[in-house]
């Protein structure tokens, strides 16, 4: 292939790959977050607090829950003012006050309540799915290591294919040149026999 066209397949893989990269980003900041409910659908347990439901490391799947519809019993994930993550915990009580309702928490794995109450504006969404494990990989695929390995692993791949395509071109002239001096070889040693 020649040089031109390599960079013409060049620019198309880059493309292509920006174009399912808007699409990825797309999907997981403005359509997942249109059908869930809730800005990030996704939460990983970090904590043995739920155990033995939830492991550290599950995957959660969360939605927005109206929190007139919630019961005892539901897993929410919902904030608190002494900590700036997300706490996945169990509704244990439900009262109703002038302003709503107050919902009690407590970890599957703890011996107490959580302190306090929780309101419906702290009400992150509602855990509907739980995948073992899955968390734990996602998690590593956040981290700048992760991340440089992936970008580097596209790159490579990329100047892989290139490189090929740029040898193939080089091969395929070769081999042209090759083939059309030996076929002129073998017309002159025919003629010279048929004399």
């Amino acid at each position: 292939m020649p040089a031109d066209q390599a960079n013409k397949w060049l620019t198309k893989e880059i493309l292509t790959l920006a174009v399912l990269f808007l699409l990825f980003l797309t999907f997981f900041k403005v359509v997942l977050p249109l059908l869930t409910g809730v800005d990030s659908p996704f939460t990983v347990v970090t904590s043995g607090s739920m155990r033995p439901t939830l492991e550290v490391g599950d995957l959660l799947i969360v939605v927005g829950a109206d929190p007139y519809d919630l019961k005892v019993g539901d897993i929410i994930v919902f904030r608190v003012p002494w900590s700036s993550s997300l706490i996945v915990h169990r509704i244990i009580r439900i009262d109703m006050s002038v302003n709503g309702p107050i919902f009690y928490t407590k970890g599957d794995n703890n011996a107490l309540p959580d302190p306090g109450f929780r309101t419906p504006k702290d009400i992150y969404g509602k855990v509907v799915l739980r995948i073992p494990y899955l968390g734990s990989a996602l998690e590593l695929l956040q981290t700048l290591p992760a991340k440089l390995a992936i970008v580097g692993l596209i790159a490579a791949y990329l100047l892989y294919e290139y490189s090929k395509a740029l040898g193939r071109g080089d091969t395929n002239n070769e081999l042209h040149e090759l083939y059309a001096t030996e076929g002129d070889n073998s017309r002159e040693g025919a003629e010279e026999s048929d004399s």
